[in-house]
C-alpha cells in the first residue's frame, strides 16, 4: 500500500515533465519563421524591383505609365534603356494602337544618354516575346526648315547622324519642284542609336510645290530587350 505522500511526489514529477515539454515546444516555434503560400509568388522584374504577383502597382513597372494611363491623358514616361515587360504596361500579344486624347500625347523616353521629349499625334506600341519591342511615334510639322531644326534637336539623344539630317534639307528643294507634283510620295529614312537603344525616323511628304507644308515624321524607338 503506497503512502499518500509518495503519490503526491509522483504527480508533481509528471506535471513538471508536461510543463517542460510545452515550454520546449513553444521555444522551438518562437525560433523559426513560418511562411504560408507558394514561394514562387515572389518575382523580380527586369529592372530589379521585387514584387509579389497578384499585388497592385501604381503606374506600371517601376513607375512606367501604362497604356491606359496614356489614354486618360497622362504623359508617357518610359525608360527604354532597360527591358519593359508587355504586361507591366498593359500591352498584349499584338500591336496596340493607343487612343491619343485630343490628338496629342506627351512622350518622354529615357535613353542611356538622356531623355527624348516630343508630342505624339499617333502612337503605336509593338510587343515581342513578352516585352515592348518598338514604340512608334507619329507627328506632323510644317515647313522643311522646321523639320530640319526638330531633327537636329532630336539627333543628340536619338543618335541621328547630323550629316544625314543636313543632306535631307539640301535635297528637299528638288523634291518640291513643280514637275514632281502628283508623283510618288517622297520618303527618307534616317537610322540612329543611343547605347543599345535602336532608333530611326521616316520623313515623308507629297512631292511638288507645297509638299513641305505637311511633313510626316515616324519615329521608331526600340527599347533594350533580353537576348
Amino acid at each position: 500500500m503506497s503512502r499518500p505522500g509518495g503519490r503526491a511526489r509522483r504527480t508533481a514529477r509528471s506535471l513538471g515533465g508536461v510543463a517542460a515539454a510545452v515550454l520546449a515546444g513553444s521555444l522551438v516555434l518562437t525560433a523559426c519563421t513560418v511562411t504560408f503560400g507558394d514561394p514562387d509568388d515572389a518575382t523580380t522584374s527586369p529592372g530589379g524591383t521585387s514584387a509579389a504577383t497578384g499585388g497592385t502597382s501604381s503606374g506600371g513597372e517601376a513607375g512606367t505609365t501604362t497604356i491606359e494611363d496614356i489614354e486618360r491623358g497622362e504623359p508617357m514616361r518610359w525608360d527604354v534603356s532597360r527591358p519593359i515587360t508587355a504586361e507591366s504596361v498593359g500591352l498584349g500579344e499584338s500591336q496596340a494602337v493607343v487612343q491619343v486624347p485630343d490628338g496629342a500625347a506627351q512622350v518622354e523616353l529615357t535613353l542611356p544618354d538622356g531623355t527624348w521629349s516630343t508630342t505624339a499625334e499617333e502612337l503605336t506600341i509593338q510587343p515581342r516575346r513578352g516585352y515592348v519591342s518598338t514604340v512608334n511615334v507619329f507627328r506632323t510639322l510644317s515647313g522643311g526648315q522646321a523639320v530640319h531644326d526638330q531633327l537636329v534637336a532630336d539627333a543628340e539623344v536619338l543618335g541621328f547622324p547630323r550629316s544625314q539630317v543636313d543632306r535631307w534639307l539640301d535635297e528637299l528643294p528638288a523634291s518640291l519642284d513643280a514637275s514632281r507634283a502628283g508623283g510618288t510620295r517622297e520618303r527618307t529614312g534616317i537610322n540612329g542609336s543611343n547605347g543599345d537603344v535602336v532608333t530611326s525616323v521616316q520623313i515623308s511628304h507629297e512631292p511638288g510645290p507645297g509638299g513641305d507644308e505637311s511633313i510626316r515624321l515616324w519615329y521608331a524607338i526600340s527599347p533594350v530587350t533580353p537576348d
